[in-house]
């Protein structure tokens, strides 16, 4: 009976401790963290005389970095000349950093608000109403698509799921150890 105890408990215990390995190791599904994208210049042009204007694009963006693209791109085709928004990209938070505001001034738009000289704009509206010619970029424009925030961190469901293993586990080895008793009274 001991013995039997003893084999249950280890068994438990070889399981508790693969589950916490699993949940820990960089190959684990859950695992969300990557490493960071490097910046790198880009230059988008229709004809080799085309003058260029530079602006920073970073963020959750598929390829951040300096572009130099034609003084009539928009806001949108930039994104998409970065291969769009990651998939934590948060497309309804977009800030803009431009080194003359005023240029923006005049637009008229629920997707866009100003605040303290930058922009927000919700990128989604613009999809869906329409409105993306309106923001041009200038040169020294500042682009910044941040990642999507969820209301749980990774952290806090990697400890969750730790502690609910362990504890299946051991309720699993109380389940077998009372059943077992029960059926050896009978």
């Amino acid at each position: 009976m001991f013995v039997s105890k003893c084999s249950r408990y280890v068994i438990a215990l070889v399981f508790t401790l693969n589950s916490v390995a699993f949940a820990q190791s960089p190959d684990s599904l859950g695992n969300d963290i990557k490493q960071p994208q490097q910046a790198s210049e880009y230059i988008f042009r229709s004809s080799p005389k085309e003058s260029l204007i530079s602006v920073q694009l970073l963020g959750a963006v598929t390829r951040p970095g300096i572009y130099y693209v034609p003084p009539s791109t928009d806001l949108l085709k930039l994104i998409t000349l970065a291969g769009g928004a990651g998939s934590t990209g948060d497309m309804s938070e977009i800030t803009v950093r431009k080194l003359e505001p005023k240029s923006w001034a005049e637009i008229k738009s629920k997707a866009v608000s100003e605040y303290q000289g930058a922009y927000e704009v919700d990128a989604e509206k613009v999809i869906k109403y329409g409105g993306a010619k309106q923001l041009k970029l200038a040169q020294d424009d500042f682009i910044y698509v941040p990642s999507k925030s969820y209301m749980v961190s990774s952290d806090a469901t990697r400890t969750i799921t730790v502690v609910s293993l362990v504890l299946g586990i051991a309720l699993t080895a109380l389940l077998i150890d009372k059943n077992s008793g029960h059926n050896g009274a009978h």
